[in-house]
């Protein structure tokens, strides 16, 4: 019984290990996905930065749904979509302001080095995220 119980924990660790590596990945394709997206239409359209990147954005995060969705937590069921994309938008929206909030509290408020905080407070939405992904948006086990 004890070793079934080990195994059974080292299989679930393994799981885990590899979603939350797909999620990076994912992270980083959907950035970049972003990042393409942003130069095309900031030198081959005529608008201007901030909707250049809003737009940008908006592929970005379609893609990073779709991965995590296809991809990451392998979730076919598609009776539950519209609340999966609501899911989705709550939370990053949720995340970008936390980020751009707490940024504003380590670099405005406290004069902490911009760039540290940016990469503390990244790491702790990639949890987040994760996290909310995996158990509240795609019911993952």
């Amino acid at each position: 019984m004890i070793a079934m119980n080990i195994i059974s924990r080292d299989i679930k660790t393994k799981k885990l290990s590899e979603q939350f590596f797909l999620f990076f990945i994912n992270g980083v394709l959907a950035t970049l996905i972003h990042f393409i997206t942003l130069l095309l239409l900031v030198n081959f359209s005529t608008l201007n930065y901030g909707f250049s990147n809003f737009y940008a954005f908006l592929f970005g995060s379609i893609s990073s749904f779709l991965g995590n969705k296809f991809f990451v937590f392998k979730y076919t069921k598609s009776s539950k979509i519209l609340m999966q994309v609501f899911k989705f938008c709550f939370l990053y929206l949720s995340l970008a302001i936390f980020h751009g909030a707490a940024l504003y509290w380590w670099s405005d408020i406290n004069n902490y080095n911009y760039i540290t905080g940016f990469i503390v407070i990244t790491l702790f939405n990639l949890i987040i995220s994760f996290t909310f992904n995996k158990y509240l948006i795609f019911d993952a086990k």
